[in-house]
Order: structure tokens, then C-alpha cells, then sequence
């Protein structure tokens, strides 16, 4: 089952990326990713997710590349712990500050809603779910560059109940479209 969903979100990564009308604007990077929690605790909590990022106008580079960009990010994904496995989707703004030729550091943060309130034994209180992550960006070519967040997500105490929230290791490749 894992396998599967692996395979078919590489797929959809994929297609998101085909040319067209919408890769000739704004769009992009593409990719997946996938990753770990940080500790034990979570029940060996595992997420692999395809994202689709949208370029805003609101960007400061020089001639070299350097300076801070920014994106609206879009995942679509699934969140395995245990054996419960569910879906998790997230939008929000990104910022990407340092040489899109070189190196990045990627900041952002994420409205994000769970397909189950329980994995693998532990409850999150609610679908509805807030993701912030702090990553580095490394680009190979102009196309292509591999990538590392550090990424927690939780319910921000929304409910008044608990707030378990999650930490996970997640590592990526991009995909830059008409560059």
C-alpha cells in the first residue's frame, strides 16, 4: 500500500510539472518528498507528500541571484504511523532567501488539514492542523536541486485540549520548470 501511494504521488508530482500553459507562468518548483519524525514517540511516524509551489511577484534578487523570494506552497501527501495511514494536504506562504543558483534557506508556514485525527495510536485533536518549517535548498543544476526541512506541526492549542504536535526530518527533490 505504501508503495503504491509512493508511486502515485511521484505521478502526480510529475503531471503537475508537464508543459503547458500553467508551467509557462508562475509555477514551480515541483517535487516529493518524504521523511521520519524526530523521535521515538510518534510511533516511527512517516510522510512522504508531492508539492506544487506558486512564484508571487514579491522578490528581491540581484544580477547573481541572491535575495529572498517568495511562493505559495501547495502538498498533497500521506502520514503513516503505526499501521493507520491517512492523507494531509497544506497551503501557505514560503520565503526562500540566498543564491538560487547555490544555496537557500527555506521558511514557511502552512495551514494544513489531516484525513484522520489518529496515527498509530495517538491522538491530534482535530483534522485541522498548522505546519511551520525551516529548511536548506541545494541546487545541482538549474533545474534541479535537492532539499532538507525541519518541519513541526500541530493544532496550536486551537481546541483548548491537548496539542501533541509532530516533528519530522523530511528530505526532497525539486524540480525547477523553464529555467
Amino acid at each position: 500500500m505504501r508503495r503504491i501511494c509512493c508511486l502515485v504521488l511521484i505521478a502526480i508530482a510529475l503531471s503537475l510539472g508537464a508543459e503547458g500553459p500553467a508551467s509557462a507562468n508562475n509555477w514551480g518548483p515541483f517535487g516529493v518528498r518524504g521523511g521520519f519524525s524526530v523521535d521515538g514517540k510518534d510511533h516511527g511516524a512517516q510522510m512522504i507528500e508531492a508539492f506544487a509551489c506558486y512564484q508571487l511577484p514579491w522578490s528581491l534578487r540581484s544580477k547573481g541571484g541572491w535575495g529572498i523570494s517568495t511562493e505559495v506552497s501547495l502538498t498533497a501527501g500521506a502520514l503513516s504511523s503505526g499501521d493507520d495511514l491517512g492523507l494531509v494536504g497544506s497551503l501557505g506562504p514560503v520565503f526562500t532567501i540566498g543564491n538560487h543558483n547555490s544555496v537557500e534557506l527555506d521558511l514557511g508556514v502552512s495551514i494544513a488539514v489531516l484525513g484522520r485525527d489518529r496515527f498509530g495510536g495517538r491522538d491530534y485533536n482535530g483534522i485541522e492542523q498548522f505546519i511551520s518549517h525551516a529548511g536548506v535548498i541545494y541546487h545541482l543544476t538549474p533545474t534541479f536541486a535537492l532539499s532538507y526541512r525541519f518541519q513541526h506541526m500541530s493544532n496550536a492549542g486551537l481546541n483548548g485540549k491537548i496539542n501533541p504536535g509532530l516533528n519530522m526530518h523530511l528530505f526532497g527533490i525539486n524540480w525547477y520548470p523553464g529555467k
